[in-house]
């Protein structure tokens, strides 16, 4: 029996090429759909065209089926690419940032979690995210979460006041988790029902517990303790706050908004 003949370089590249061709045909194809997708939105609803919870879903299915040499996280950028850069042409928009010396990877992060079509605006202060975005009610926020100088997730959830919306990045690897590095805020179109996880706005008389994982960010202020919790949607904001509240008594315990956990993979 005589051994198969290997397929030659130029096999291989062209199979490669009929691949990327076939790629950016579906890609333009994908398109077209979205054209009509604007025709008939025009119509039928109005608001941000950014859905969370339909990208969470998106992102869910490619870790769980991935399976190559390929890292995971490369699929899921191209991905976030992809839905973020068909998102703005639906509906343009702008993200606010907050970038400085202190902040050098919120760019980075801004671009991979909304594309390099999405125009950033800067900001030097969170305040001044949720502020601009309270304003411009189709664009979107992205804040650093952790220590803050400000609590500026107190200004979230009030009357005509953004909320937060996801979180970023969008997947976590499975071994080594971490917290989200930032929060998306912005005014939601549509229900929110597809969101697993709560944001909770939490103040405490005396430092929170920020060891927890609830703990999302923290901050001091005129003496009183800022926290942005997250815990299961089915869970009230006060089981949330007990969490984090070491035993003390919480002054306020508020939903500012929901998001989806990031994805393991």
């Amino acid at each position: 029996m005589t051994t198969p003949k290997p397929p030659s370089l130029a096999d291989l590249r062209g199979e490669i090429d009929r691949i990327d061709a076939a790629m950016h045909d579906l890609l333009m194809e994908r398109g077209r759909i979205i054209e009509t997708l604007i025709e008939v939105k025009k119509t039928a609803e109005t608001g941000s065209a950014f859905r969370p919870a339909r990208e969470a879903d998106v992102v869910r299915r490619l870790v769980k089926n991935h399976q190559g040499l390929l890292p995971v996280e490369l699929i899921v950028q191209i991905w976030r690419q992809i839905i973020s850069t068909f998102t703005y042409v639906q509906s343009p928009h702008s993200v606010h940032v907050v970038m400085g010396p202190e902040q050098e990877d919120a760019r980075g992060l801004a671009r991979f979690h909304f594309g390099f079509g999405v125009p950033l605006v800067k900001h030097s202060s969170a305040g001044s995210v949720v502020s601009a975005i309270g304003r411009e009610r189709g664009d979107l926020g992205l804040i650093g979460l952790g220590a803050a100088a400000e609590p500026w997730w107190e200004k979230l959830g009030h009357e005509g006041q953004p909320i937060g919306m996801a979180t970023a990045p969008a997947i976590a690897r499975a071994a080594s988790p971490r917290p989200p590095q930032a929060l998306v805020i912005g005014h939601p179109s549509i229900d929110t029902a597809g969101l697993d996880t709560r944001l909770v706005a939490i103040r405490l008389p005396a430092p929170p517990k920020v060891s927890v994982d609830a703990v999302i960010a923290h901050a001091e202020k005129d003496g009183k303790h800022y926290v942005l919790a997250w815990g299961p949607r089915e869970a009230d904001e006060a089981e949330i706050a007990r969490d984090v509240a070491s035993g003390q008594t919480v002054e306020e315990a508020r939903t500012v908004g929901y998001t989806a956990k990031p994805i393991a993979a």
